[in-house]
């Protein structure tokens, strides 16, 4: 049996998943074929149909209906599996009655918990001739492998950003950008901290967050650490999808991975209350532009991804992306980006910020960090350096007055290691995109 990665993520519910539904019917909708129409009315049958088992003690009757059920919901799982293969319908629905099982055997249900688990059963039938027939087709006419029957199931897909001593702990730990700072606030944080004013906001104006924000400069000039600082800005949960566990050589297995990713960040906003962030680096390489050389499978994926950012903000998750190789993202990812930031490599206010917030700790960089002048000077000398290049030279040069008797750190001691680092400068020209919009918070 074919088996789909890192369902646990999966919000329960008591039977069928009705977010999946709405998705569903969403899609459907979008066809207005007479044959999409036709399936509306059978999920809207199924769920109808459940919910009448649910609210009826009469065992003989929901005898008749659960017979009733099963069929028509094997029916509609198995058309939706031909037109929608990307929903992963079948294998989350089939979850989802897994663990309204479970919960019933613990709430001593013991007629919900069988009709429930004969509806997660007869699903696993469908995945189990899904997976037949993809063999008996051939794994080379897929361009995928199959996962095998006793593979283990992936590590946690996400995780969630745990702020530790060398971590930003807001925009003040951000050295300038503050333009920047003033927009991320103004258009994500102060929306989320404010609620009756953003509601009027909208009513007035029709301001409402974005769905997100694409970061998109040189490697080393902060996207990530910007992302951090958000968080903890504005007090709220950060997600950071894995790349490396999201990609599966398995069929259907990587988009499942990215709803799975995306399903957990929507339960953590629905039980706490609150929005999250999701933070997706490097999305180049989940995004690589289609052209006729993308397998089914490709289109599968980014379709997935396409839809899951699109509906993002309905689920009160806010995606954060971020990239160094913005020109190779597919156009249709990035058009999913209300907010499409450039960060460049940090001008001379921002170096000099950045070399201060780095001696300010260090005891023997005090006296270095509180001559203004000195950090002009230094910060003079490291143009073309990114923020991470100016962080290790900062390490670098306190090592040498280590070294040199434990004395106090000098602008000599950078001065030297900006001559001996050179090689860690930037072109910057390499990571711009031809129609990059201006510059926000550095120039």
């Amino acid at each position: 049996m074919m088996r789909i990665q890192n369902l646990s993520y999966f919000t329960p519910t008591f039977g069928y998943n009705k977010t999946l539904s709405n998705e569903l019917n969403k899609k459907l909708k979008s066809d207005n074929s007479r044959e999409a129409n036709a399936l509306i009315q059978l999920n809207n049958s199924c769920n109808k149909t459940e919910d009448e088992i649910r609210g009826s003690d009469d065992t003989l009757k929901n005898m008749s209906l659960v017979n009733t059920l099963l069929n028509s919901k094997f029916k509609l799982a198995s058309a939706v599996e031909v037109i929608f293969p990307e929903m992963n319908y079948t294998a989350r629905e089939k979850y989802s009655y897994d663990t309204g099982a479970y919960k019933s055997v613990k709430d001593n249900r013991t007629f919900d918990a069988l009709w429930q688990y004969c509806m997660g059963y007869g699903l696993s039938q469908i995945l189990i001739d899904l997976n037949d027939f993809a063999e008996q087709a051939g794994d080379g006419d897929f361009g995928v492998e199959f996962m095998p029957q006793d593979s283990n199931v992936e590590d946690e897909l996400i995780e969630e950003f745990t702020p530790d001593e060398f971590s930003p702990k807001g925009f003040d730990s951000l050295g300038g950008m503050e333009k920047l700072k003033e927009e991320l606030y103004d258009k994500i944080i102060y929306p989320v901290t404010h609620p009756e004013e953003a509601d009027l906001d909208f009513e007035e104006y029709g301001k409402r967050p974005p769905r997100g924000v694409l970061l998109y400069g040189p490697p080393g000039c902060g996207k990530t650490t910007i992302a951090e600082a958000l968080s903890q800005e504005a007090d709220l949960p950060l997600f950071k999808l894995k790349i490396s566990k999201a990609g599966s050589p398995y069929i259907n297995a990587t988009s499942a991975n990215y709803q799975a990713a995306f399903d957990k960040a929507a339960m953590v906003a629905e039980e706490t209350g609150k929005p999250c962030f999701m933070l997706i680096d490097e999305i180049d390489g989940l995004t690589k532009a289609r052209d006729q050389y993308a397998s089914s499978e490709d289109l599968k994926q980014m379709g997935t991804l396409l839809n899951l950012i699109e509906t993002a903000r309905n689920r009160n998750i806010f995606v954060i992306a971020a990239t160094n190789k913005y020109d190779i993202i597919d156009p249709a990812i990035k058009r999913r980006f209300d907010e499409q930031i450039y960060v460049p490599l940090p001008d001379l206010e921002t170096r000099e910020k950045i070399v201060y917030k780095a001696l300010a700790p260090r005891l023997k960089g005090i006296p270095l960090a509180e001559s203004q002048d000195d950090l002009k000077e230094i910060a003079q000398k490291m143009e073309g350096f990114p923020s991470s290049a100016i962080i290790i030279i900062a390490d670098k040069a306190s090592d040498n007055a280590r070294k040199d008797g434990r004395r106090i750190i000098t602008k000599d001691d950078f001065f030297n290691e900006i001559a001996k680092n050179d090689n860690l400068k930037i072109t910057e020209n390499d990571f711009q995109s031809s129609n990059m919009r201006k510059s926000v918070g550095f120039r």
